[in-house]
């Protein structure tokens, strides 16, 4: 019988594709506060273990996400690279907003 085997798909692809896949912006935002997390995790391991090669993965049940940074500096350049793409998102999804003040501070 068919219903009787429970099929699992489960897909290696890179953060890019991951991102890009994602229905709406706020599916586009967890999905790279995952990233963050993952590679912030192990960059303390990292950093713990004094290795000169880091490897993360995220895995959200579907998709498996491997990749490999030979230093904690290019780490470090992921992590500002994801969090300024995240906040050109969160822009995007609640605007963006000034005060106007006049120059002196004069009310």
């Amino acid at each position: 019988m068919i219903n009787d085997y429970l099929y699992i798909c489960i897909l290696m692809i890179n953060e890019k594709l991951y991102i890009e896949n994602a229905a709406n912006l706020e599916e586009k935002l967890q999905r790279i506060d995952n990233i963050i997390e993952a590679l912030e995790e192990r960059m303390l391991d990292v950093g713990a273990e004094n290795s000169s090669t880091a490897s993360y993965s995220v895995d959200d049940g579907q998709v498996k996400i491997s990749t490999s940074y030979t230093t904690v500096k290019q780490m470090a350049e992921g992590i500002a690279a994801f969090e300024f793409i995240r906040q050109r998102i969160l822009n995007k999804l609640n605007g963006r907003g000034m005060v106007l003040r006049p120059w002196r501070g004069l009310c």
